[in-house]
């Protein structure tokens, strides 16, 4: 049988002497029990809070929004390959080292967790077997084989060019206008009619383009649509209208993905030899001319399953199996109920302080916090913390001593 939020209240209620609602509202020994059981989870950082996230990583994505995903992420834990391919641990370290050895092209195991402008990111470094296809660095009008071109009669792109100054990757991007006149078609199309062939036979389905677009302005731009296929009538295609956070686009570069199983096939198109890929920049009839769009570093990856084990922050969940965040409901189960049920014990005195407390009798209140951390120290004799602990490495200024990784 599962101890519930009744169980912790029965015992507040002893602790108190009190099973009345004259003094202390039944809210307000809920917002006690809400208020110890997370104070429990903040000391005990153990397993009993221990929750999963399956990543699709990606070669040469490094950063992954996880905001939506991982709402109660609290703390990491430890990040794993698929069981039969665990044959290395992932070091975890600052988010500042991190983004340092990634700069630098290091190629050791690691993770971290960032939070930024209110989002969480988990961010990983990871020389994975799936090594990213590049298809085209967009160093030059020919990256690739074929040539790149502007389709003039159908879209509004025009004067393309190679940037040698604002890329993202390699050295150029390449850069084009639009002349809204020119077609009238709402979009401007970048495309390589003549492209080297190639056999994408082991990415179909699978695998994910992922490329780099600037937008001078997004006020009226609406999606991006890629073409691939073994010709410009027998292709796939599929639109992003958001980055590869799943944001909106903003002014500036944005990182894109498209996976292969979301696209459409048109005609029949042959996956062993792709010759032909284009992209629409698709924007409102609201669009005026505008210079200097860029796209750059166009590749193919199929990702590698990693499973992020993180401390979740939940308190528990109500009785149709919700997770929740506070406790509303004295049927109400916390997180450790069915695992280590003796927890009860040091979140009712800490529930208890927190009642002397608004009752204004500190002595009390004192007292209940003494045992409430007698409770919590047996308590993580037994169950000790899962938190991982940042992994420092001294370093030599602009010198790295790991191996490089080539793509």
């Amino acid at each position: 049988m599962s101890i519930t939020v009744s169980n912790i209240q029965d015992l507040l209620n002893s602790h108190i002497g009190d099973s009345s609602t004259d003094r202390v509202t039944a809210n307000d020994r809920l917002r006690a029990i809400s208020e110890s059981v997370i104070w429990l989870q903040e000391k005990l950082e153990n397993d009993l809070q221990n929750a999963t996230y399956e990543l699709n990583y990606l070669d040469t994505i490094n950063y992954y929004k996880v905001t939506t995903a991982i709402a109660d992420l609290l703390e990491a834990a430890d990040l794993r390959r698929e069981k039969d391919l665990h044959t290395l641990s992932f070091t975890y370290k600052s988010p500042r080292e991190l983004a340092e050895e990634i700069g630098q092209g290091s190629g050791e195991s690691s993770y971290s967790i960032e939070r930024r402008d209110g989002d969480s990111f988990l961010v990983v470094n990871h020389g994975s077997e799936n090594t990213a296809k590049v298809v085209a660095d967009f160093d030059a009008l020919t990256a690739g084989g074929g040539t790149w071109a502007t389709d003039s009669t159908n879209s509004d792109a025009t004067n393309l060019t190679v940037d040698t100054v604002e890329k993202e990757q390699g050295n150029a991007s390449l850069n084009f206008d639009i002349d809204i006149s020119q077609s009238g078609n709402n979009k401007a199309t970048i495309q390589n009619t003549t492209l080297t062939s190639m056999d994408l036979s082991d990415y179909e389905d699978l695998a994910s383009w992922i490329f780099e677009i600037y937008i001078p302005d997004v006020t009226y731009f609406s999606s991006v649509t890629l073409y691939w296929g073994s010709s410009s009538t027998s292709y796939w295609s599929a639109t992003a209208t958001t980055d590869i956070d799943g944001s909106a686009f903003a002014d500036g570069w944005n990182k894109v993905k498209i996976n292969w199983a979301d696209a459409t096939e048109t005609s029949s198109p042959d996956e062993s030899a792709i010759d032909f890929i284009s992209f629409d920049f698709n924007y409102t009839a609201s669009q005026g001319d505008d210079t200097d769009y860029r796209i750059d570093y166009l590749r193919l990856a199929v990702p590698e399953k990693l499973t992020f084990h993180y401390l979740s922050w939940y308190v528990g969940t109500n009785t149709g199996g919700t997770d929740i965040l506070t406790f509303g409901a004295t049927t109400d189960i916390p997180y450790f109920s069915g695992q280590y049920d003796n927890y009860i014990y040091p979140a009712a005195h800490k529930a208890s302080a927190i009642v002397f407390k608004q009752l204004r009798l500190y002595d009390d209140a004192n007292i209940q916090e003494v045992d409430a951390e007698r409770a919590l120290r047996r308590a993580m004799k037994i169950h000790p913390s899962s938190k991982v602990e940042e992994i420092k490495s001294f370093k030599v200024s602009g010198i790295s001593f790991n191996r490089k990784i080539t793509r």
